[in-house]
């Protein structure tokens, strides 16, 4: 029988497991032992497999009971001085400090107790009573750290921040907003607190320099009362209060020191609970004690977490044979599973976007639009935030825009019609030469040197297409039906136009090859005024909401020769700006809300498919 090796010219990798994105995503949550007192919000210290979990409360019961874990089962020893909850703990098993909390009857304390390994004594006390302190104990017992939190004074959300050196508490830098039951990892002098409680709940993530803080990446969901482990560059956050959803939940995620990752959950939603905290451990191990799962209730349980020591990394048109459960496997981006995620909103909310220029869903440059009136407003998108850029040189909407954040072309607008093009070259816009035929709502692909402009309305709708070579645009052959308000994909030589209006909303797809067009299989659903990935491609694309009216919030993904829906966006609207690609796409803006601000982001992660025989 010939070799695959000799059919093929190369040989298929034999891996015993699938390969993950990173060491955490192959990490997994194992059962432990239980505790013998159930309780949500205690203090922990300490490792895996050598914990202390210590106070806690369990409505109407604040705890002073203390438990050591030796990876196996946990034992009763010497109890705190004092009975609480909502407590910041931090160390090790044999060296461990608790402070602050929430004693009997309802009192918020700022007393401190030190652990030597047999008892607690009391120690210095916190310059501030609180209770639900936002990061729980980054750091040592003897350099630690406690910020945020809640009081009933006054100013109920506390934004003070404490280091301890093992004998007191001293207050440095204040937090940028005071907030209770946030979420932390790492150490005294590289912290991170993400989430929390401000009056209602959010996402938003500060790290801390050991002098400064500043705004990071938000955490994935609006939250709170997340359990901990690990640094500011390889941390786990894990069980917590989920705000959308109004439950607890499972839920685990990654923290890389730039981006969260969801992983494997927790087999039991809960929050509150214990475990080691910030600085001992990393994303590679932890562990989740007690906590609570529904208001008035805890669980006992215990899980523990664990990474693979040695892990294949995940690569993109990977094909390998998987030993372990005798099948052949490819990894793809899953467009299937696919979702549309929450981002931040535009500066200014505005409508008749149309195309914009970007390259996924971290990386987005839209220009003009309509707030009331035509703008020339430009905003930028970088992952996080949208920041105000310099204007365009005229104000109008339904403009189309196509490029990089860096450089990026936009032509056409109205009503009434004109044919002004821009180039930008990421600091200003230039006016440049006019296309042939002025129009607006028509689409756009391509780049600076390279775009192709199709359709659109003039006085009629257009079936008109230009080719730009950098310095001019040059009549091409025109597409087979006239449209405006259509998405696009793909570049000045291959593309797909999509959908669009004629006198109703159309589900019309044609494929350029350079030369002419031609009419491939329509949408499943007809629409105008939709989004498109107008950095991707002829053969893989992405088309999302529209309406005729009403708005839709459906999603469709094109293989190169049919559509099939996915997951649909959040928010119904058209006439927004779309832009990214089929795997990584960006919508913002549009209609109908008058000033439509929100953003959405589309991501398809990397999964290992099972390659079958057919």
């Amino acid at each position: 029988m010939a070799k695959y090796s000799d059919i093929k010219g190369f040989t298929v990798q034999t891996l015993s497991t699938d390969t993950v994105a990173s060491q955490a995503a192959g990490g997994t949550w194992a059962s432990g032992g239980d505790v013998n007192t159930a309780r949500a919000f205690g203090g922990g210290a300490g490792t895996t497999d050598a914990n202390l979990f210590y106070g806690g409360s369990a409505a109407p019961t604040y705890y002073d009971q203390t438990e050591l874990y030796n990876g196996t089962s946990w034992t009763e020893v010497n109890d705190l001085n004092t009975g609480r909850g909502a407590v910041a703990g931090m160390g090790t098993s044999t060296a461990a400090v608790c402070a602050g909390g929430r004693v009997s009857p309802p009192t918020d304390t700022s007393s401190s107790e030190t652990w030597d390994g047999t008892s607690w004594s009391e120690g210095n006390d916190l310059n501030s009573e609180r209770y639900s302190i936002a990061n729980r104990g980054g750091g040592t017992s003897t350099a630690g750290l406690c910020a945020g939190g809640r009081n009933r004074g006054p100013s109920s959300y506390d934004a003070l921040v404490e280091e301890y050196n093992g004998t007191s508490w001293t207050e440095v830098n204040d937090m940028p907003t005071g907030v209770e039951s946030a979420s932390g990892i790492g150490t005294q002098t590289a912290a991170g607190v993400w989430g929390g409680y401000t009056g209602s709940y959010r996402a938003s993530g500060f790290l801390y320099d050991g002098t400064n803080w500043t705004a990071t990446t938000d955490f994935p969901v609006a939250s709170g009362s997340a359990s901990e482990s690990g640094t500011t560059t390889d941390g786990l956050l894990f069980g917590y209060y989920n705000s959308p959803g109004s439950s607890y939940v499972a839920n685990t995620a990654a923290w890389d020191g730039s981006a969260w990752t969801e992983v494997n959950d927790l087999s039991t939603a809960r929050g509150g609970g214990g475990g080691p905290k910030a600085g001992l451990n990393t994303s590679k191990n932890g562990i989740m004690v007690s906590g609570i799962t529904t208001p008035g209730s805890a669980s006992a349980a215990t899980e523990e977490w664990t990474a693979p020591a040695t892990f294949n990394q995940i690569q993109e048109g990977q094909l390998y044979f998987n030993s372990t459960t005798n099948t052949f496997k490819e990894t793809i981006s899953d467009i299937p599973a696919a979702t549309w995620a929450s981002g931040s909103d535009l500066n200014t909310g505005r409508r008749f976007l149309n195309t914009a220029a970007g390259s996924g869903a971290d990386s987005g440059l839209i220009s003009g639009g309509y707030t009331g009136s035509d703008t020339a407003a430009v905003e930028q998108y970088n992952g996080t935030a949208w920041t105000e850029k310099s204007d365009l040189n005229a104000a109008r909407r339904s403009m189309s825009t196509t490029g990089t954040v860096t450089s990026a072309i936009t032509a056409g607008g109205g009503p009434p019609a004109v044919a002004l093009t821009e180039t930008w070259d990421g600091s200003s816009w230039t006016e440049t030469t006019d296309l042939n035929t002025a129009r607006w709502n028509g689409t756009v692909v391509g780049t600076t040197t390279a775009a192709l402009f199709a359709a659109g309305y003039s006085t009629a709708q257009a079936t008109n297409v230009e080719s730009w070579n950098g310095s001019s645009w040059t009549e091409t052959t025109d597409v087979n039906t006239g449209r405006s308000e259509l998405a696009a994909s793909g570049t000045s030589t291959e593309s797909l136009i999509i959908g669009g209006y004629t006198t109703t909303g159309v589900a019309n797809t044609e494929s350029w090859n350079g030369t002419s067009w031609t009419e491939v299989n329509d949408l499943n659903q007809a629409r105008d005024g939709l989004g498109g990935s107008t950095s991707g491609t002829s053969t893989l694309a992405l088309a999302f909401g529209g309406g005729i009216p009403p708005e839709t919030a459906k999603t469709e993904s094109w293989n190169g020769t049919s559509w099939t829906e996915v997951n649909d966006m959040a928010v119904t609207r058209r006439i927004m700006a779309g832009s990214g690609t089929a795997t990584s796409a960006l919508a913002s803006g549009g209609y109908p809300a008058p000033l439509q601000a929100n953003t959405e982001e589309f991501t398809a992660n990397l999964a290992n498919k099972t390659i079958t025989s057919s």
